[in-house]
């Protein structure tokens, strides 16, 4: 099986609670790197431990993880998905690529926390792998439009 299936056979899981899933990577992100927060205009005046309960970051962390599920159900063949991601956080929303790598550094911490049964080493390897992939297509895409974020 290749990581991209792997990932595929776990992700379903994790659909089913994407909203807590992704408050959680969010939570995580800002609390393990506080400079991250200032990317994200809506939170980054709202101290940490008001964002618990706050609906708007469990629906920003919706939409990251349903970008993230759209792109790994490409398994592979997700150049335009990584396209428009790229697009957006170095257009509009003037993202640097390297918090790529840390918020789905973050993603793999959380989801081994919430589904350690699921996410046994090999599943870890494949997220991790996957992962990488995506950071370094994003990578890519930002040094082709000399991004100077």
């Amino acid at each position: 099986m290749t990581d991209w299936e792997n990932v595929n056979k776990v992700w379903p899981v994790v659909e089913s609670n994407i909203a807590a899933v992704g408050q959680k990577i969010l939570l995580r992100l800002f609390k393990d790197h506080p400079n991250t927060k200032a990317i994200f205009p809506k939170f980054k005046e709202i101290p940490l431990e008001q964002l618990t309960n706050n609906e708007d970051l469990r629906k920003h962390g919706t939409v990251v993880l349903r970008a993230l599920g759209n792109i790994f159900k490409q398994k592979g063949n997700h150049s335009v998905n990584v396209k428009e991601l790229a697009e957006t956080h170095i257009h509009k929303h003037k993202v640097p690529p390297q918090n790529f790598t840390l918020i789905t550094n973050i993603a793999l911490i959380i989801l081994t926390e919430m589904y350690p049964s699921e996410m046994t080493k090999p599943m870890q390897d494949s997220f991790s792998n996957v992962f990488k992939i995506i950071c370094s297509d994003l990578e890519q895409l930002y040094k082709a439009a000399n991004f100077q974020g």
